[in-house]
């Protein structure tokens, strides 16, 4: 058994904060019909939880379209800011949970592998500004998930050691990287990522109602992976 001390909470953001993986497999599949092709729920699950510059780059490979990773991401991002603005509901126990942990003088943030204005967009809409001490993007480090960049960042930004954060994430990449960065990691799967089986989460649940933030902050003490 290992000594756990909770300082800071952090939130992957698609799949977590909001059901947001069908409006991100919608927004590219509408950018292919746009270009007469076709974009498939199979080819889109080999990329959950990764940045979208590094989805782009293999989708033009793939497809041998004409223009520039910024390029597609920046019509992709416009159909899916569309989609939020009609379709954002945040997940259950998002609200009671950051709530919570405001109350145990806990620092929550958001880390995830979408655009910064993507990121920007659901927060606002959902209206969770007053909850988060930074937002931080995974085109802001050099690597994606399953690497550490993004969550070790957002822990430098809260100053706030890795070994005292814990991530909440829905995707095997993200549950890697949060290892990766020396945190704990609790995974609860969205619809796009229930087939995925976390082996390496320190919790893994249905819902975010089952995470019980006293616990962790009484030193919760977990097995180690």
């Amino acid at each position: 058994m290992e000594h756990f001390e909770l300082r800071a909470l952090i939130f992957d953001m698609d799949g977590v904060l909001i059901d947001s993986e069908p409006m991100h497999f919608q927004a590219f599949q509408k950018f292919f019909e746009g270009h007469g092709l076709d974009y498939t729920a199979e080819q889109n699950a080999l990329y959950l939880g990764r940045k979208d510059m590094e989805i782009a780059a293999e989708l033009i490979n793939q497809f041998a379209l004409k223009m520039s990773a910024a390029e597609v991401v920046e019509q992709k991002e416009e159909i899916f800011q569309k989609l939020v603005r009609s379709n954002a509901i945040p997940r259950e126990g998002v609200i009671e949970t950051l709530k919570k942990a405001k109350a145990l003088n806990v620092d929550s943030a958001v880390a995830s592998s979408a655009t910064m204005p993507s990121i920007k967009l659901i927060v606002d809409t959902l209206s969770l500004n007053d909850f988060f001490h930074n937002l931080t993007s995974g085109d802001e480090v050099r690597h994606g998930k399953p690497a550490p960049d993004v969550f070790l960042l957002a822990a430098e930004r809260m100053r706030v050691d890795p070994q005292h954060c814990l991530v909440i994430e829905d995707t095997e990449a993200g549950v890697e990287a949060a290892k990766a960065a020396g945190m704990k990691v609790v995974a609860i799967p969205c619809e796009a990522t229930k087939h995925q089986l976390h082996r390496r989460a320190d919790l893994k649940v249905d819902s975010l109602l089952e995470l019980n933030l006293q616990e962790w902050v009484r030193n919760w003490s977990a097995a180690t992976p």
